[in-house]
């Protein structure tokens, strides 16, 4: 179950990690976005608007030069010219516009291919290139309307993205600034007092776990940086159930390795980050946990009490079990509830008993401040 607790904050953890890089993407995407629409709309004044008023420029002297030829030569040649003239307005006409621009081009355009024959007067084509002269005003006017909403989203654009872009940082800033401060908090008072003593001080040589001086430290602190943390945190004391007539029964040499065999499941189960496993003196062993709820704490000693009693060591003495069993006594302080160091341990050590008096092989837990 614990194990379970810790998959979900990872879990937690994943997703907001998900929703951020996810949130970055869109915003990428949406950026490219914008900028693939800024540059069509550049590509637009060009291509639509410059390009084919040269056409009609092109034209326009093509008529100019037809009117000249035809004044000139009574058998003028007009098919070059309307060769010309046609191709540059199939261009002119074919390039992009919106709905009103087609209505005003459509109109000159049944001119312009009427004019594109033999029996054309000059008057016809005089009154096409006047066509003509409009519509290179009329292009102008529609070039300079779009360059200037053009240059309206083109800032509206720059806003966009200068907004987003600080949003990104700050949202940025204000996640690694959580992590960063979450990791210092829960950190700071644990590495101090890590850092006092060197581990061969700390330790039980025989069960290898910490030692009652090393507890003293640690449970002495207890409060004070459940307080700064604003932490739940929980103490725990365990017995190996009828463990002198283990000694007696077994041996010495064997006590020893029941010893180690349940201290060493004691480790392995409680090898979190702020859980602290002690071996008190004799058969009895504490353990403080950090940052805890009384939900989890259950789970916590209904798992460890299974465990131990899973390792099938043999007990033909054991009063109820076959097998090595513990009992376990626990209280859990609250934050800024100012209970003293020697109060819990009493507390706790009153739930060891009662477990004991309730047939053993069990737990019992006071929630103190309630």
């Amino acid at each position: 179950m614990k194990k379970e607790f810790y998959k979900s904050v990872s879990f937690k953890l994943g997703v907001l990690s998900f929703i951020i890089l996810a949130s970055l993407f869109t915003s990428s995407f949406m950026f490219n976005s914008q900028i693939d629409k800024l540059k069509k709309q550049i590509d637009y004044i060009y291509f639509g608007n410059y390009i084919p008023v040269l056409k009609l420029h092109t034209i326009e002297e093509n008529y100019s030069d037809l009117i000249k030829c035809m004044r000139t030569y009574k058998k003028c040649e007009r098919e070059p010219y309307f060769k010309s003239i046609k191709k540059d307005w199939d261009y002119y006409n074919n390039s992009y516009k919106d709905i009103e621009e087609k209505k005003v081009v459509n109109k000159i355009d049944i001119e312009v291919k009427a004019s594109l024959n033999n029996k054309a007067k000059i008057s016809t084509y005089t009154s096409v290139i006047k066509k003509i002269d409009f519509l290179k005003e009329y292009e102008k006017n529609i070039a300079y309307k779009k360059r200037v909403k053009f240059l309206k989203e083109y800032s509206s654009m720059k806003d966009y993205l200068f907004y987003n872009m600080i949003a990104l940082i700050a949202v940025s800033f204000l996640f690694i600034s959580f992590i960063i401060y979450s990791i210092i908090k829960k950190d700071n008072q644990l590495k101090i007092l890590t850092k006092k003593y060197a581990i061969e001080s700390i330790t039980d040589s025989m069960t290898k776990l910490y030692n009652r001086k090393y507890f003293d430290k640690i449970f002495d602190n207890m409060p004070f940086i459940s307080n700064q943390n604003s932490w739940h945190t929980a103490f725990i004391m365990i017995d190996i159930d009828f463990f002198k007539q283990y000694n007696d029964t077994y041996g010495h040499d064997m006590g020893d390795e029941t010893l180690k065999a349940v201290a060493s499941e004691l480790k392995a189960y409680f090898n979190k980050d702020y859980e602290y496993v002690f071996r008190l003196g004799g058969e009895e062993f504490g353990v403080i946990l950090f940052d805890i709820d009384e939900d989890i704490l259950k789970e916590c000693l209904s798992d460890i009490n299974k465990n131990v009693q899973s390792l099938n060591i043999e007990h033909k003495n054991s009063k109820i079990s076959n097998v090595v069993t513990i009992s376990i006594g626990a209280v859990i302080y609250k934050p800024y509830s100012y209970v003293s160091c020697n109060k819990l341990y009493k507390v706790a050590d009153e739930c060891l008993y009662k477990s004991k008096e309730n047939g053993r092989n069990q737990f019992t837990i006071y929630n103190e401040g309630e």
